[in-house]
């Protein structure tokens, strides 16, 4: 098994224009979900619960890191364009980077926060909180 420290990781979110931006420069702390409900179809009579998958995605992808004003400018037109009715940014994940065979997950996604935080004795820091809408899809460079 090869494993990978997290300093390689490779984000890219789209712009307005649709073009995949790198963004993996402005974050040290990212997670990108992909749940699958479960429905419960326990039935009367029995002593345990049963259930069976369900629904896929819908994740909630974030990440955080020291606020930079190219990046709160960045997100800040995303959305913008999001309020104005622009579809949906792709996000690309990839956790060993963009090399060829290394895995890597995107989908669809809206921005749904972006939160600035600073403490007296640290660094301004930010999160920014994403939606998934459709499927991820988990592949290979």
């Amino acid at each position: 098994m090869a494993f990978k420290p997290g300093h390689l990781v490779h984000i890219l979110l789209d712009n307005v224009a649709g073009s995949p931006v790198n963004i993996s420069a402005y974050s040290d702390a990212f997670s990108f979900p992909n749940p699958t409900e479960t429905v419960e179809v326990s039935v009367h009579g029995t002593n345990s619960k049963a259930f069976i998958p369900g629904l896929t995605g819908g994740g909630a992808p974030s990440m955080s890191g020291p606020l930079d004003v190219a990046l709160g400018t960045f997100v800040a037109a995303v959305q913008a364009a999001q309020a104005a009715g622009s579809s949906s940014c792709t996000l690309t994940y990839s956790p060993g980077g963009s090399v060829a065979g290394q895995f890597k997950r995107s989908a669809e996604v809206y921005v749904t926060g972006f939160d600035v935080q600073s403490g007296v004795g640290g660094r301004v820091e930010y999160s920014c909180s994403l939606q998934v809408t459709g499927a991820t899809v988990d592949s290979t460079w």
